[in-house]
């Protein structure tokens, strides 16, 4: 799980990761600064030297208006992160290194640059364990339920009715599947489709068919046509529910229920987690795009954009 950073121009490395730098050179020229907290022209020269270490110059101004735009941005995530409670530790810095070492083996602690790519994956550590106490997870309420159907899928109201005419007449529902259904798949096998597990069709579909009794036939309205539904049995996988089931098939289906209910689970969880990451990010660009200041020997400022351009801002 990552921030999701909105600035065309970032480099892949950077954006994967937070850093806060503190200011901690000898110099007392800035380069940056956002909401207090400073980045020296040191401290600059000295990070893209270890990306370049041939220039002589040590900061290209296109380089440096990428790198502060990042430096700001995830700046910027750690500060509201303080806000919230969260510290980077000792733990965490433990942790990235041994993270960074199983992902690169070639990395080396303690070597040029290293102390940067080590604090960066603390912070996201430390980022993470702050989502994932905002929205722990979740007990699995218990195993899906189980929809057993056959369809006819045509293309209006007038023609489901026909087919419901032809069912009322005594027409098999198979053949009329053959005959008339435009779902390729299921038509052919005169509409047949299993047992599966609910969540698997579109909810008009499934909200029709679970709420009709085994074997009633309804209409429900999709963005694929109208469904006549045949219900044969729906519910939990047991023999009361699905009686025409033999044994085998009922434990895969009870199986197959029970997993798909702990990774929806584990999905939702997932998914409002990186919606609060995003909710973060939003917060961060409202309040600390005012809060930024760069020096213009590396370029400008776009509270906009959320990122350092190297023509003023009209």
């Amino acid at each position: 799980m990552s921030l999701i950073r909105p600035v065309a121009a970032v480099g892949a490395a950077a954006a994967a990761v937070l850093i806060l730098a503190t200011g901690c050179g000898s110099s007392t020229d800035v380069a940056a600064e956002v909401g207090g907290v400073e980045y020296t022209v040191d401290d600059l020269n000295d990070y893209l030297a270890t990306t370049d270490p041939g220039n002589e110059a040590r900061a290209p101004r296109e380089q440096a208006a990428v790198w502060l735009s990042e430096w700001v941005f995830f700046a910027a995530i750690e500060l509201e992160l303080a806000e919230r409670g969260v510290v980077v530790s000792n733990a965490h810095e433990a942790q990235a290194v041994t993270d960074i070492t199983q992902a690169d083996p070639n990395f080396v602690p303690g070597a040029g640059g290293s102390d940067v790519a080590i604090h960066q994956r603390a912070v996201v550590l430390a980022a993470l364990e702050w989502v994932e106490a905002e929205v722990p997870a979740t007990p699995v309420s218990g195993p899906l339920r189980h929809l057993c159907s056959r369809h006819i899928l045509v293309a209006s109201q007038a023609e489901a009715d026909a087919v419901l005419t032809f069912l009322d007449a005594g027409e098999d529902f198979g053949f009329l599947a053959v005959e008339l259904s435009q779902d390729p798949g299921s038509g052919s096998l005169g509409g047949d489709l299993g047992c599966v597990v609910e969540g698997s069709f579109v909810e008009p579909f499934e909200t029709a068919a679970f709420a009709a009794e085994p074997g009633e036939v309804v209409v429900a309205e999709s963005q694929f046509g109208f469904h006549v539904i045949e219900v044969i049995s729906s519910g939990p996988a047991t023999a009361e529910n699905h009686p025409q089931v033999d044994a085998e098939r009922l434990a895969f289906m009870a199986e197959d229920a029970e997993l798909a209910a702990v990774e929806r689970a584990q999905i939702a969880v997932q998914d409002q987690r990186q919606q609060t990451l995003f909710e973060l990010q939003e917060t961060v660009l409202e309040q600390y795009a005012p809060l930024v200041r760069i020096d213009d020997r590396y370029g400008y400022w776009d509270p906009g954009q959320f990122r350092v351009v190297l023509e003023p801002v009209s």
